[in-house]
């Protein structure tokens, strides 16, 4: 059943406001406050629910996660895609406290856990109201901990007007957020699918920060967060692979790109959690996922935009689903695949859908996908496109020419969780010392995940083995920066970049508009 959708005017504005600070803006805070207290704890919830669809614009967690790893660039072609170089800080590490993404990523997160407190503020909450709020607060908290290392909170009788007393620091954070979810997971719902916060989203989340938990324990003096490798604790790897065996009812899809379908928490089998989009009404930007990659004179028409690194691309065998396959509807009528899009590109030759033509660029050249690119300057064809997401590909009736239904409001949910990546989860806690109960092995659970994805079976498996694997499964999914910083190469080298990264780049800086408005903050080091 999909939950009610509501909208809830000006709460927004005050989450974004009130998590970083005190402002002049006191009759208009006041009054969204008020508003927001006329409603029921359930219409909270709905609205906290339909607040995270803002995290699936291209400027939040894929700008910060995706970005900023191996796995994507963003080049510069001609006069398109330079922004004031804001894309290439993302993938050069080359950020300041002025970035545009940076303090709307800020901004968005921290206004996501100020929707979901205001349920756990509601005096008339119940215990499973207060547990799905707990876990929406709890998700965009561990993002603003992993990205910033330093997580505003105020207490429900704070002043809205001044700035939140409470910082949570990154070695504090993760114990307090794995108390507060560890408190309410009985009391998640156990059923509604994956558009609700249930016991088996709870138990991910939980499996995530117990993962990462040696991540933000390396912590220095002042905060400063310092590189790995880590020292994982048995203890903690335990804990993750038991919440892991815990999370029930799903298995690996044979059909890898069912989790990413206009209809995928409906057809596909993996899926834990989600932001919900509904086609033709309320959704987030999810459309952003195959227009930024796609070329202009494909279809749907693309932005032309971002690229998958070659090193990415070249981890995967010939034959591997996740890497490309034809889907019918798409591949014969459209001209493209699912997965890396490399070489010559077709389309189709009219509005029939009949036939195939090769296509060009705009100033006329074969639109051939090179895997060479340079992120100052491309031309059009320049890098190899991903499509992941799947386009909703219904054609509006009275099309003139080629035009597509509900394409700036396509039914895609945006996938938090799914189960792939659980099992890949618990292959790494095995391999980093964890006790499984059940008697796996990390080897047999990657070989049973690459024999699903028609890859080879590996003889043995490394921790360099798992994080190759994650990039292969979830790649452009919001993970890899989170993924690489954990197994210690985030501060390195690759595609179009050529130089390591200094150890500041571990965490995002602070936006300045937060410092300047809450001056509880502290600059996060080397900014």
């Amino acid at each position: 059943m999909k939950m009610k959708n509501i909208k809830l005017i000006g709460i927004g504005l005050v989450g974004a406001i009130l998590m970083i600070g005190c402002t002049d803006l006191d009759e208009e805070l006041n009054d969204s406050v008020n508003e927001a207290a006329g409603f029921s704890a359930s219409d909270l919830l709905a609205g906290a629910y339909s607040s995270m669809r803002e995290l699936q614009h291209e400027q939040d967690i894929l700008a910060s996660y995706v970005h900023s790893s191996d796995e994507l660039i963003a080049p510069t072609r001609g006069a398109d895609w330079d922004d004031a170089g804001a894309w290439r800080d993302h993938h050069l590490h080359s950020w300041t406290n002025t970035h545009p993404h940076i303090d709307k990523t800020w901004r968005d997160l921290n206004s996501r856990a100020f929707n979901a407190q205001l349920v756990l503020c509601n005096g008339d909450a119940s215990a499973t109201e207060i547990a799905e709020a707990t876990f929406l607060r709890t998700l965009s908290d561990f993002f603003t901990l992993d990205l910033f290392g330093v997580v505003p909170r105020r207490a429900c009788n704070e002043d809205l007007l001044q700035p939140p007393t409470q910082q949570l620091g990154r070695a504090e954070a993760i114990d307090v957020f794995i108390s507060e979810m560890e408190a309410v997971l009985n009391d998640m719902p156990t059923a509604n699918g994956p558009i609700t916060a249930t016991q088996n989203a709870g138990r991910m989340l939980l499996a995530k920060l117990y993962l990462n938990k040696a991540v933000y324990k390396a912590t220095g003096q002042d905060g400063v967060a310092q590189p790995g490798p880590y020292t994982f604790d048995p203890v903690d790897m335990t804990m993750a692979i038991n919440h892991l065996n815990e999370i029930t009812g799903y298995s690996l899809e044979d059909d890898y790109f069912s989790s990413f379908t206009p209809t995928n928490t409906e057809t596909s089998t993996e899926i834990i959690f989600v932001s919900e989009n509904e086609l033709g009404g309320a959704t987030g930007n999810i459309r952003n996922r195959w227009h930024m990659t796609m070329h202009y004179n494909q279809q749907p028409s693309g932005w032309n935009g971002f690229v998958a690194t070659a090193d990415l691309y070249n981890l995967f065998e010939d034959g591997d689903v996740r890497r490309s396959t034809d889907i019918p509807g798409l591949t014969d009528a459209f001209g493209y695949n699912a997965g890396f899009l490399v070489g010559q590109q077709q389309g189709p030759s009219d509005k029939t859908l009949t036939s195939l033509i090769d296509l060009e660029d705009r100033p006329g050249n074969p639109l051939v996908f090179t895997e060479e690119v340079d992120i100052f300057s491309s031309n059009e064809r320049n890098g190899i496109r991903v499509i992941k997401y799947l386009p909703n590909l219904e054609l509006s009736a009275d099309a003139d020419g080629i035009s597509f239904s509900n394409d700036d409001a396509p039914g895609n949910d945006y996938v938090f969780f799914r189960y792939a990546d659980a099992r890949l989860m618990k292959a790494e806690a095995i391999l980093r010392g964890g006790t499984d109960t059940n008697g796996e092995s990390a080897l047999a659970i990657i070989n049973e995940l690459r024999t699903s994805r028609n890859a080879s079976m590996l003889p043995a498996v490394t921790e360099s083995d798992i994080l190759d694997e994650r990039s292969r499964e979830l790649y452009w999914e919001g993970w890899r920066r989170n993924d690489q910083i954990r197994f210690n190469t985030f501060l390195g080298t690759w595609q179009a970049k050529a130089d390591a990264s200094p150890e500041r780049a571990l965490l995002m800086p602070i936006p300045a508009e937060a410092l300047a408005t809450n001056p509880n903050l502290t600059q996060n080091s080397g900014y």
